[in-house]
């Protein structure tokens, strides 16, 4: 099949993308505008996955055919669900919880970005964009550690909301590229 017969279903699917940008972009703008409130919905439906999914993995434990690992999946089926009832019913705790969780994130993305950007220079010219990357993910987790647990309640949601804004705006804009590119 060639480019050009396969370009209108990509064409049709356009509008996806860019109703889903505009979606995403709506969803960012509200959590950037109510961090607080975006933090706690985070938190709400992070437990709420937690039950659900400790729910599924108890019942296949104890009616699943799989025999061997039946021990470690009622484990792990009751780690999620006390994980989801902890978070429910102290939703504070929770958002607390993930901002030290999100501060090891960039921590650790920083020293693994700083390794890399090292190894390739000299290599690679987007060696310092990496570099520049690690550093603002340290500057990101050093600024919730030390902050904590004062930025705690905005901080997830400041950050989904960045990130859910940035997101909104390449899908428009790969939307709105789409019917000037040959391949996508």
């Amino acid at each position: 099949m060639s480019n050009a017969a396969s370009f209108p279903a990509h064409a049709k699917g356009r509008i996806w993308y860019f109703l889903g940008g505009v979606a995403l972009l709506i969803v960012g703008f509200l959590a950037i505008a109510r961090p607080g409130l975006a933090s706690i919905a985070i938190a709400q439906i992070i437990g709420i996955f937690c039950l659900v999914t400790g729910g599924v993995m108890l019942f296949s434990a104890f009616f699943g055919s799989a025999k061997r690992h039946r021990f470690l999946d009622f484990f792990s089926a009751l780690l999620r669900i006390v994980v989801g009832v902890l978070i429910l019913t102290n939703v504070v705790k929770g958002v607390l919880a993930m901002t030290l969780i999100l501060a090891a994130i960039f921590i650790a993305e920083a020293i693994f970005g700083l390794v890399f950007a090292l190894k390739i220079r000299g290599k690679n010219s987007a060696w310092i964009w990496i570099l520049l990357n690690a550093v603002a993910a340290f500057v990101l987790g050093m600024m919730l550690l030390v902050k904590f647990p004062d930025d705690s309640a905005w901080a997830i949601g400041l950050l989904f909301g960045i990130n859910s804004a940035f997101v909104g705006v390449s899908l428009i804009m790969f939307a709105l590229a789409l019917h000037s590119a040959e391949e996508a």
